[in-house]
């Protein structure tokens, strides 16, 4: 299997790290490519053994999963540039927000299957949670293969193309929505007295240790909460202040708003086309 990034920037720097580290295909089997940065691209091919080419005609012979992982502003030039050099047995992976299956499809000029992934920063340590879509021409064993290098470099969930706004809101956006949380929870922890160096340790081996703990309990979260809360108790007496404030409500808030901008990215990337 060949596989070619267009693009090397963050996200698709953790995708082909992930991929690598996972051992599902040969380093020396994945090409790289951006607009002009070829020192980073020469830092990846040092560090992981990965191959990177100007030439489109080199990059995309015989390859058999593209990624596109350029800016959506910059995809149209590069549709432009690539699109006599595809052919009919190569499969398309976009990781660029906002742009629809049927726009890549129309710029391409192809028929090939197109997948659009959404995968978060998570990646960089092998738990993004990836929304994925895939075409209707997407056979079942390349969605396999699809799935397979997903999860080189966290987990996976198939949804109808229409539902990644949602994804985007909710594992997308996910990790700053909590790194805001955990940002206000060490402020108020150095509140208290405590030096904030202090604070930050304990709250990063706190974050660590919970989430191990959702890991490889079989309980709920729910669960997991009242098995450390007794009656009359300190945990208690916190989750009772926190009871005072419609938490749940201010996340549907922030999920919605964060849903509604995609939409509206999206539109707005299809009207400027």
């Amino acid at each position: 299997m060949k596989i070619v990034f267009y693009g090397a920037g963050n996200m698709a720097h953790a995708i082909f790290t992930g991929i690598v580290n996972s051992n599902i295909l040969p380093a020396e089997n994945i090409y790289l490519t951006n607009r002009s940065n070829e020192e980073a691209l020469k830092s990846y091919s040092d560090a992981l053994g990965v191959q990177y080419s100007y030439d489109d005609e080199q990059l995309l012979k015989d390859a058999d999963y593209v990624f596109l992982g350029s800016k959506p502003h910059d995809f149209d030039q590069i549709a432009e540039r690539i699109r006599k050099h595809t052919d009919s047995n190569q499969k398309f992976i976009s990781i660029m927000a906002g742009l629809p299956i049927t726009y890549i499809r129309e710029k391409l000029t192809v028929d090939n299957p197109i997948a659009r992934i959404m995968p978060n920063t998570n990646a960089h340590v092998g738990h993004s949670v990836t929304g994925v879509s895939f075409s209707s021409n997407f056979g079942p064993k390349s969605k396999d293969e699809v799935l397979e290098v997903i999860n080189a470099f966290g987990s996976a969930i198939e949804v109808q193309e229409d539902h990644l706004h949602q994804v985007t809101a909710i594992t997308g956006s996910g990790p700053a929505f909590l790194y805001h949380v955990f940002e206000k929870y060490v402020l108020a922890g150095t509140k208290l007295g405590l030096e904030k160096s202090q604070v930050e340790e304990s709250i990063q081996e706190l974050i660590i240790g919970t989430s191990k703990m959702i890991e490889r309990s079989d309980l709920s979260m729910e669960q997991l909460r009242k098995n450390i809360t007794s009656k009359g108790g300190t945990t208690q007496a916190g989750l009772n202040a926190l009871s005072e404030y419609d938490i749940e409500g201010i996340f549907e808030d922030c999920l919605k708003a964060a849903v509604t901008r995609s939409i509206e990215l999206s539109s707005q990337d299809e009207n400027e086309s």
